[in-house]
């Protein structure tokens, strides 16, 4: 990698951005289907 020519704290904050929208971008994509599926069975049932 460079050599000390970036500090470390701003290479740091943007992996922790990108983990952070992974993270939240992930939680939609199981979220979304998890309440669809909740809501289907709740339909069914009544």
């Amino acid at each position: 990698m460079s050599n000390g020519s970036t500090p470390r704290k701003a290479g740091s904050g943007d992996a922790a951005k990108a983990a952070r929208f992974l993270a939240i971008k992930a939680a939609i994509f199981i979220l979304v289907p998890l309440i669809a599926a909740i809501v289907a069975v709740a339909v069914m049932l009544e």
